[in-house]
C-alpha cells in the first residue's frame, strides 16, 4: 500500500478536476461546431448554441468545486 505525499495528492486532485472540466467542454465545443457548420434548420442550430452558452460556466463551477473535507 502506497500513501501519496501531500503534493502527489494535490496533483491528483487537480488532474481529476481538469478531466471533469474537459468533460463539460467537449460537448460545448461540439455544439458550437454543430451550430455554425452543420446545415440544420435555424431553430435547431440556435438551441444548440444556447445550450453551448450555458456549458462553460457549469464547467468552471465543476472544475473549481472542492470535495467535502
Amino acid at each position: 500500500m502506497v500513501t501519496p505525499t501531500p503534493r502527489e495528492a494535490r496533483e491528483a486532485e487537480i488532474a481529476k478536476r481538469r478531466r471533469g472540466y474537459f468533460l463539460f467542454m467537449l460537448p460545448c465545443i461540439a455544439l458550437v461546431l454543430f451550430g455554425f457548420f452543420v446545415p440544420a434548420p435555424v431553430p435547431v442550430r440556435v438551441v444548440a448554441l444556447a445550450i453551448a452558452a450555458v456549458l462553460p460556466p457549469l464547467a468552471a463551477i465543476s472544475g473549481n468545486a472542492r470535495p467535502p473535507t
